[in-house]
């Protein structure tokens, strides 16, 4: 039933796609973040959703030039290209060529589609719409998280939907902290107050589902995104008194058995799961001093062989990257490194001239302050929870980064669009000798000028 009822959804929508581009980009959007067809049994779970909406939409954004706009040359958007040709030539040189190639065709997909938002998203309807596109999407499983870990007294670990690409209980945590500051910019805009209400709870429930996955990288980065969503959101009063009381009582609610998980970062060097992060942070840098340019590719760490050759004495072999920053370090050499952090400042920064210029703009324009603001917390639960996992190369970030680009866009409109204040008079510029010429003519002080060529009595 559920699969029939999915089914009859997209046939209902995917035809507007083929007349408003945009309405594809929220299917694909909803497809790879709320991943519907995971909640349905038989044909639907294993159907190419995800490729049929993005065909449709890049097919109808070729035929609609209308309805979109040439890809703005930001320096975001000069990185993200950039970024994108040096992987494609660590690639040619990958020491694990079957599964560089399979990595890299993905990462050209979700690039593409960054790219199709770059162009698609042309106004505030367009980027509210996509907001409220990963909002509900990540927030139905954040919901769905905070709720389990209630019901079931925090026993046991929350992970994301199956076959996607925050399946895994760290990277679900991650993705919840990038998506909560987004929460908190709806509910900024919101007007009803039972909409507030509701996000309130949202947001309480995501986070909720975060301490759930049992994630340390994960409880770190919330600890970052909350600390940071406080000082950078308008209202931070009620935030500021209530942040501390919902930890305390949801570290009374959970389970000894969490704290003794969390416990273990200070005993790291007996924790074998913090060991073997160490121990691919070692051979990722060991990589890159081999294949200093290009690295060894993408999913160099699954090669026995790489790992014999540079992996350190005893490391269990085939471990993946714990970490964003080694990982395109082991991948992509010092280069993409730096094309990587390169990528990720400048979006930060971005977002804060934006905000900046928002600020000094009209009243009108409080929104893209508060959307650059949330934007940079995103970034900073991303680069805080990504420090410790595996995630350079997900679709989310690199939507975010092209709605760094599209915000720029956005806020010079606002600015050319604000009527200029009329500035004072021209000054008309005199010679010395006309000056002089008109002191010699002024009466003297305190003497009215003349009438008519007579001197007039002086009372």
């Amino acid at each position: 039933m559920r699969s029939l009822a999915l089914l009859l959804f997209v046939a209902g929508t995917l035809p507007m796609a083929f007349v408003r581009p945009i309405i594809g980009l929220l299917l694909w959007m909803m497809f790879s973040y709320l991943n519907p067809h995971r909640l349905t049994w038989g044909f639907a779970v294993d159907f190419p959703w995800v490729l049929i909406t993005a065909g449709a939409t890049l097919v109808a954004l070729l035929a609609h030039p209308g309805e979109r706009q040439a890809p703005p040359m930001k320096p975001i958007v000069v990185l993200m290209t950039l970024f994108l040709g040096w992987i494609t030539l660590s690639t040619f040189q990958a020491a694990v060529p079957d599964m560089a190639f399979t990595n890299y065709v993905r990462f050209v997909k979700m690039m593409t589609m960054a790219y199709v938002t770059l162009m698609l998203v042309t106004d505030r309807q367009r980027l509210e719409w996509v907001i409220w596109t990963i909002v509900a999407s990540f927030g139905f499983w954040g919901f769905k998280g905070g709720l389990f870990t209630l019901l079931t007294g925090g026993n046991y670990h929350v992970m994301g939907p199956e076959s996607s690409f925050f399946t895994d209980n760290n990277i679900f945590a991650l993705v919840m902290c990038m998506t909560l500051p987004l929460m908190r910019y709806v509910q900024l805009q919101v007007q009803r107050r039972w909409l507030r209400l509701g996000l309130w709870l949202l947001m309480g429930m995501t986070a909720v589902s975060v301490v759930g996955t049992y994630s340390r990288g994960g409880l770190l980065a919330l600890t970052v995104t909350a600390t940071m969503l406080i000082w950078k959101s308008r209202r931070r009063a009620m935030l500021i008194l209530v942040a501390p009381v919902a930890a305390l009582a949801l570290a009374s609610f959970m389970p000894q058995q969490y704290f003794h998980r969390i416990h273990s970062i200070d005993n790291y060097q007996q924790d074998a799961s913090a060991q073997g992060r160490i121990e691919s942070w070692k051979f990722a840098t060991h990589v890159a001093l081999a294949y200093p340019l290009v690295g060894g590719g993408m999913g160099v760490w699954s090669s026995h062989d790489m790992w014999r050759r540079y992996g350190p004495e005893g490391a269990v072999r085939g471990r993946a990257i714990h970490s964003i920053f080694f990982e395109v370090l082991g991948e992509q050499g010092f280069v993409g490194l730096a094309l990587f952090l390169s990528l990720l400042l400048a979006g930060y920064l971005g977002l804060g001239r934006v905000r900046r210029r928002a600020r000094a703009g009209p009243a009108e324009a409080s929104w893209l302050a508060d959307l650059a603001s949330m934007m940079q917390v995103s970034l900073v639960g991303y680069a805080a929870a990504g420090a410790l996992l595996p995630t350079p190369y997900i679709d989310f970030l690199y939507q975010l980064l092209a709605l760094v680009a599209v915000l720029q866009i956005l806020v010079a409109r606002v600015e050319a669009a604000e009527p200029k204040p009329d500035g004072p008079a021209p000054v008309k510029r005199t010679s010395r000798a006309a000056a002089r010429r008109s002191a010699r003519a002024a009466p003297p002080a305190g003497r009215p000028a003349s009438s008519g060529g007579h001197r007039l009595p002086n009372w």
